[in-house]
């Protein structure tokens, strides 16, 4: 088998990934201070979300309306049905605004109608499954995830806790890695 030599773009592209490695460490120092955040206050940092999502609702919908008065392009019909969607998108942007925590548990809900079907249908994936190994993990699972959407639909604000929590701790996860990357790309600095 021959081994293929790097040429001198191969080269340059090795350094320039190599010079970049404090970008790449940054992102994962801040990804595992983002973490920390979000595993020590996870009810805060949901009700955070929650504003920011509605100030960009509010932001995205300004921009809509100007856009659909500034646009001469179109026909009236799509400015007007740009312009609603611009209106509709402030109203919901300040009622996440005035009502977060609502707003919250309405995603909360959400999200537990979602697992129950994913449960029920694991269930029902199970019962019917061909191997018989696999279908008793298939319906474990899918009782599990039945057992925790109901958890979810009975306290919605708790459910979105939990999953802020659990993407913390995959924030720090994934901020290390990087980190670690980040330090493998340092080497390729002066590797070639």
């Amino acid at each position: 088998m021959t081994q293929v030599e790097p040429d001198a773009d191969s080269f340059e592209v090795i350094r320039q990934v190599g010079r970049s490695w404090g970008w790449v460490f940054s992102f994962g120092v801040v990804s595992v201070i983002l973490g920390i955040i979000m595993v020590i206050r996870p009810k805060h940092t949901t009700m955070f979300f929650a504003v920011l999502f509605g100030i960009w609702l509010l932001v995205a919908g300004l921009f809509r309306m100007v856009a659909a008065i500034a646009d001469r392009e179109d026909s009236g019909g799509t400015r007007w049905a740009i312009a609603t969607l611009g209106l509709l998108s402030v109203v919901i942007g300040i009622v996440v605004l005035r009502h977060t925590y609502q707003t919250v548990a309405v995603l909360g809900f959400v999200i537990g109608i979602f697992w129950v079907i994913g449960g029920i249908a694991e269930m029902f994936a199970g019962f019917n499954h061909p191997v018989r190994g696999a279908r008793i993990w298939l319906i474990i699972m899918g009782l599990i995830g039945l057992i925790v959407g109901i958890l979810a639909l009975v306290y919605p604000g708790l459910s979105l806790v939990i999953l802020t929590f659990l993407l913390g701790i995959w924030l720090i996860l994934y901020g290390i890695l990087q980190m670690i990357l980040a330090l493998q790309y340092r080497k390729l600095r002066g590797a070639v």
